[in-house]
């Protein structure tokens, strides 16, 4: 059966005519992107040039979405539980015999309904570079799949947040705080010294050509594939090798470590994992949330 909550916060937010300028916008920035990065080439003959071009376009593209869904997931989220005890009807969800879960799942899935949105009307813009042979289809719906994860990871924080808080204002200051805090501290292991068993492998070049994928990724610390950063990152370079110029004139480091242990798991194989984890870590957000709300309900009455 359809979630009630899901089923009435859709159709409200589909009847908006925000939403309508909201994906406007969204096509629009999108759009703008890409008649600067690739307008010259259209018209003129196929060269290197283009390729270099349309694979700026894409990247610039992908990281554009991957900023945009961040900063707005929080603001639309922050009213999803929060605004609910402002206007006092979350204690008349309850008493409906509506669960806490259930009413956290609706509202965060239509957050994300909203998102998905936007990132499926953007994908004909994400396919400009294909004219130009810059990437291939599958690459870009390996781009879509990432964005989608950032997505509901974005929109789990917002929920969160909105269930801890009484205030709309408060929520959204408490989402981007913790987006920033789970940005830094899943960073924390780049910026801490290899470890002798990891820098015996990366530096020896014999060795590094023989570590196997599943070894490389055991050697990749857990906590930083929950950074949405890094999952950026390992795509980027997975699908356009975007930091490998940059990465050669770096001779010692976590940072080049970590860039050759991705290298050898492969950039899309570990932007898929960290997508992985990063889906899971906010199916526990939702779960706290449905904790949050269940244990202030209770604490009401």
């Amino acid at each position: 059966m359809l979630n009630p909550i899901l089923s009435f916060s859709v159709t409200r937010r589909m009847r908006s005519p925000k939403t309508i300028l909201i994906v406007a916008a969204w096509l629009a920035v999108l759009l703008g992107i890409s008649v600067l990065t690739m307008g010259s080439l259209f018209g003129r003959q196929a060269n290197l040039y283009n390729l270099r071009s349309g694979l700026t376009c894409y990247a610039v593209l992908l990281l554009a979405q991957f900023f945009l869904l961040v900063l707005i997931a929080p603001a639309m989220t922050s009213g999803a539980i929060a605004g609910e005890r402002e206007r006092q009807t979350l204690e008349l969800l309850l008493v409906t015999n509506t669960r806490p879960l259930r009413i956290v799942l609706g509202k965060a899935m239509e957050s994300f309904a909203v998102l998905l949105l936007l990132i499926v009307c953007g994908l004909p813009v994400m396919c400009l570079p294909l004219t130009v042979g810059a990437v291939t289809l599958s690459q870009i719906l390996a781009g879509e799949l990432f964005l989608l994860a950032i997505a509901f990871g974005a929109v789990c924080v917002g929920i969160l947040a909105s269930s801890l808080s009484r205030s709309t204002v408060v929520s959204s200051v408490i989402s981007y705080i913790l987006l920033l805090l789970i940005g830094f501290v899943t960073a924390l292991p780049l910026f801490a010294e290899p470890g002798e068993a990891v820098t015996n492998v990366v530096y020896d070049s014999a060795k590094l050509s023989a570590l196997t994928p599943s070894r490389a990724l055991s050697m990749i610390p857990p906590l930083l594939l929950v950074n949405p950063g890094y999952a950026l990152a390992a795509l980027l370079q997975g699908q356009l090798k975007i930091f490998s110029d940059v990465m050669q004139y770096h001779e010692m480091g976590r940072l080049l470590c970590e860039f050759r242990l991705m290298d050898r798991l492969g950039g899309q194989t570990a932007a898929l994992i960290s997508c992985g984890v990063i889906t899971v870590m906010g199916a526990v957000m939702l779960l706290l949330a449905a904790a949050a709300v269940r244990g202030k309900s209770r604490a009401a009455r």
